[in-house]
């Protein structure tokens, strides 16, 4: 029970960290990009688009990377734990 619930807590917290990444960076395009005035409804679409998928982007390939690296980790610590075993 108590690795389930570890399991969870680090799980959600990951998961906040990734979406308050996102959010963050997102507001912060979209201020960013609308500075200067945005003039147009077409304008305002283009600054959303680019600003979500530069968020969105962004977060997703550091959250993939993190969860990659974790597994080669777990992944090296069963290799170690074999060799330790063969001697």
């Amino acid at each position: 029970m108590k690795k389930k619930l570890k399991k969870v807590l680090i799980w959600f917290f990951e998961l906040s960290l990734f979406c308050g990444y996102f959010y963050i960076l997102f507001v912060n395009l979209v201020c960013g990009f609308g500075y200067g005035g945005i003039e147009s409804r077409g304008q305002a679409i283009k600054i959303l688009a680019v600003a979500f998928l530069l968020a969105a982007g962004l977060p997703g390939l550091i959250w993939y990377q993190h969860r990659r690296i974790m597994k080669l980790e777990k992944l090296m610590d069963e290799v170690f734990d074999i060799v330790k075993k063969v001697k």
